[in-house]
């Protein structure tokens, strides 16, 4: 299969990034996150939405990727500055590196296709980064596993929002 094109989105990606990134968390911790997750998340869409638009518009440090086939999304990253600001709010900082992989994720059609690997790389400097991952997602910790993140001894329990779900962070350490 050949990979879609990985480009920047644009603000008029921004409502379907949110729709296809949620669909996705759906898909990727059903039974783990609350039954009416995809609902939950959708209270926040159009504040959400804004947000995306800006930050596609002016993304400053941060990189955000997507990948179309046939003109819809199928795949998505973004690197950001960290700690974002729930982490601040919930004093879990520091974080262990300065450089946070927020979001990477591919519809299921393209999982084995090499598509998430060259997300990856679309948004990944080298630097040293970290990323939050729910626990027990066993496909994703061995794909960042590959690609030198180590788990931390830790946990903590997701947000409401998200059910309470068991999380913890991944690091990759340059230096």
């Amino acid at each position: 299969m050949q990979l879609p094109p990985i480009t920047a989105p644009t603000g008029d990606d921004a409502a379907e990034w949110f729709d296809f990134l949620v669909t996705q968390q759906e898909i990727t911790y059903r039974g783990v996150v609350r039954p009416d997750f995809a609902e939950v998340q959708g209270q926040y869409r159009d504040d959400w939405v804004a947000g995306f638009e800006e930050s596609f518009a002016i993304p400053g440090t941060d990189v955000y990727r997507v990948a179309k086939s046939d003109g819809r999304i199928v795949g998505l990253a973004s690197a950001v500055d960290g700690p974002q600001q729930w982490e601040v709010d919930l004093g879990l900082v520091p974080p262990p590196a300065n450089r946070e992989l927020a979001r990477l994720y591919v519809h299921p059609d393209f999982h084995g296709t090499g598509l998430a690997h060259a997300l990856f790389d679309a948004v990944d400097d080298g630097r040293d980064l970290y990323l939050w991952l729910i626990s027990g997602n066993a496909r994703a910790e061995a794909f960042y596993r590959r690609r030198g993140f180590e788990s931390l001894d830790e946990s903590f329990n997701s947000g409401p929002s998200w059910g309470g779900a068991a999380m913890h962070r991944m690091v990759r350490r340059r230096s």
